[in-house]
């Protein structure tokens, strides 16, 4: 549960920090990212992320807002430890954060991870974005978390 959990917010981090929108799309005035992020089974979310500005602009995304409305099942508690930047490339319908890194702590084990460059797609002309079998690293913690982990994530900026 703790490896897929730390996986799972450090795909989320990177997911919303690489998630875009196209050059065809109006960019909204809000500078908010919700995100879903699911890891074996398990699964966390946030809404209303603040970010510097909006997609296809390169943003930062705001760590402490992500965190202050994070959920998990289960007994995770997962923390998002920077402010990823995200820059858009809305030929190829992509974003991608610079660095997202993460702690989960579940049932007293602590895990952290991270990764760089992490890239979503868009979906279609929306503000949507997703990244599927993202593998991120892990940079410490406890000698019971996985080396790696995989998880799929779903952004949408608004």
């Amino acid at each position: 549960m703790t490896r897929l959990s730390t996986k799972v917010l450090g795909v989320l981090a990177g997911a919303v920090v690489g998630v875009g929108m196209s050059a065809g799309v109006a960019a909204a005035d809000h500078q908010k990212v919700d995100g879903t992020i699911s890891s074996g089974g398990d699964s966390c979310s946030w809404t209303d992320a603040d970010t510097t500005g909006n997609p296809p602009d390169t943003l930062t995304v705001d760590g402490a807002s992500v965190n202050a409305n994070t959920t998990c099942d289960g007994s995770k508690d997962v923390t998002l430890n920077n402010d990823p930047t995200i820059s858009f490339d809305d030929a190829a319908g992509t974003a991608t954060a610079d660095l997202i890194s993460v702690t989960v702590v579940s049932y007293g084990i602590t895990c952290e991870y991270e990764a760089e460059g992490l890239t979503a797609q868009r979906e279609g002309d929306t503000r949507t974005y997703t990244a599927t079998d993202v593998t991120i690293e892990k940079s410490g913690g406890s000698f019971l978390c996985p080396s790696s982990e995989t998880a799929d994530a779903e952004f949408v900026f608004h």
